[in-house]
């Protein structure tokens, strides 16, 4: 019987076949998760993997699409190092004043992101984060995107998208104590984040009420579920528990001033507040911002470029963890367009001066993934355009602007302005808040008033549609320049 001999960290396994499988089927079978975001079209390269053997097609200079490779004989593959993201960025404190925790000893906050997982362990007497974990989602082997998880779900995959986040969040809870050097609680109070189409999946509803017009999802949780998890309400069909939560850790309905909030991820979720009235959006960016469509990109793990600058002409780079350059996150994505622009190596309209930009040894940016940039970085201004148009607004008298998440934590505003991400206005205006959707679910198991609180909140949101808007339309064809707004 023909064998696949599988090298990832110093360790060899053998895993038996018969038949010319796939591959990625092969290797799925055996437990290993592999990434197609392309759903098996091979057209991403994001499974391309090191090989040997008798393979069909042959491999090209050691390296095959695994999506599309045929195992016809013994052969060999090599998979790098799981890893894990290392920048998880909470707050030291939680913005509680009062606590009036949930019964228990510790609870567990998460957020269920399209690109990442996070979780944060908390001492519920004291309100004290004790340790945070995240890694990137294992449903981005079926699809990097919302839709494409909606349509993977409608095909029959719903069970196993639902097994694969389940699966993870089981291995986050058990790391997360093994940190804070506790025993698991049997039973563990739990408050998870995400957007409406993260939350389906992980109950393993069908999302078809996702998939189509008038897109009005049939659930909006804000309930209990399996007795002791709480899922947040959702504003929206695609406004999540984790844009609620956002707005509860900023504090932002709770002043008189005018102020925005932005989550830039693979789905942006833009909210105003504005005489009293809170205006939400959602844009589909797609997962260029956390790594995902780019060649060489990464999520937030050692080895990413997570920063570029200009340094006497030419290109100088930081990585997470001061490792070697093994690819490129978000955040240094954004740094490497605003220096291309200022080194004349691209222009406004995204055009390389070559095809590709070496950023590092073995690290390139291609023409290809300038334009994911552009066509996420479109659609974020675009929406931050529409929903001020809307509600009556010019950036000029926006007080304060949040920005959530992740990426937000550790995106260069300037770097942002420059290509035209966010508005120039709003760079002396802008507060990094971290992943306030976790410090959203951490409150609520931290203060049982909170729980109603987001629920209202979310309720009063006035949902922005913005497919078929002609507001939107025209601004992201404007907004698809690289330049500031």
């Amino acid at each position: 019987m023909p064998e696949l001999r599988v090298h990832q960290a110093g360790a060899v396994r053998v895993l038996p076949f018969e038949g010319q499988p796939l591959l990625t089927q092969l290797l799925r079978q055996a437990g290993y998760e592999i990434s197609t975001p392309c759903g098996s079209a091979g057209v991403c390269g994001r499974c391309g993997l090191r090989v040997a053997g008798q393979l069909d097609p042959p491999a090209r200079e050691g390296r095959a699409l695994a999506c599309r490779t045929r195992l016809m004989g013994d052969a060999q593959v090599w998979l790098a190092d799981p890893h894990q993201l290392d920048k998880i960025a909470l707050a030291d404190s939680l913005p509680l004043t009062d606590l009036k925790p949930l019964p228990g000893e510790f609870g567990l906050a998460v957020d269920i992101g399209t690109t990442t997982l996070a979780a944060m362990l908390v001492d519920l007497p004291s309100g004290r984060p004790l340790a945070a974990v995240g890694l990137t989602n294992p449903q981005a082997s079926l699809s990097d995107n919302v839709i494409g998880r909606i349509s993977a779900a409608l095909e029959g995959e719903g069970p196993r998208l639902r097994a694969l986040v389940r699966e993870a969040l089981t291995g986050l809870t058990r790391q997360l104590c093994e940190q804070a050097g506790i025993e698991r609680p049997l039973h563990l109070p739990t408050v998870i984040a995400g957007n409406t189409a993260m939350l389906y999946l992980y109950m393993g509803y069908s999302p078809r009420a996702l998939s189509a017009a008038p897109f009005e999802a049939d659930h909006l949780f804000g309930v209990w579920v399996e007795e002791h998890t709480f899922l947040p309400r959702c504003p929206g069909a695609f406004l999540g528990a984790d844009l609620n939560l956002a707005l509860l850790a900023s504090g932002l309905c709770e002043r008189e001033e005018t102020a925005l909030l932005a989550d830039i991820g693979t789905n942006g979720e833009i909210a105003l507040w504005h005489r009293g009235r809170l205006h939400c959006a959602a844009a589909a960016a797609g997962p260029a911002f956390e790594g995902g469509g780019i060649t060489q990109g990464l999520g937030s793990e050692r080895g990413a470029i997570d920063s570029v600058q200009a340094v006497d002409g030419q290109l100088r780079i930081t990585t997470i963890g001061d490792a070697p350059a093994r690819g490129i996150c978000g955040s240094g994505l954004v740094d490497a367009a605003a220096t291309l622009l200022d080194l004349t190596l691209m222009d406004e309209t995204g055009r390389l001066s070559q095809d590709k930009v070496a950023l590092a040894p073995g690290v390139m940016l291609w023409q290809k993934d300038i334009r994911q940039l552009q066509l996420a970085k479109g659609a974020i201004a675009a929406a931050i355009g529409a929903l001020c148009q809307t509600a009556g607004v010019r950036t000029r008298d926006i007080h304060r602007f949040y920005l959530a998440g992740g990426f937000g934590s550790y995106l260069r505003p300037q770097s942002a302005a420059r290509i035209g991400l966010i508005p120039e206005e709003l760079l002396e205006k802008t507060v990094a808040l971290g992943n306030a959707a976790l410090s959203g679910a951490a409150m609520l198991l931290l203060n049982q008033d909170c729980l109603d609180a987001s629920t209202r909140l979310a309720r009063q949101a006035q949902v922005l549609t913005l497919s078929g808007n002609p507001q939107f339309s025209q601004l992201f064809a404007e907004r698809m320049m690289f330049e500031p707004f």
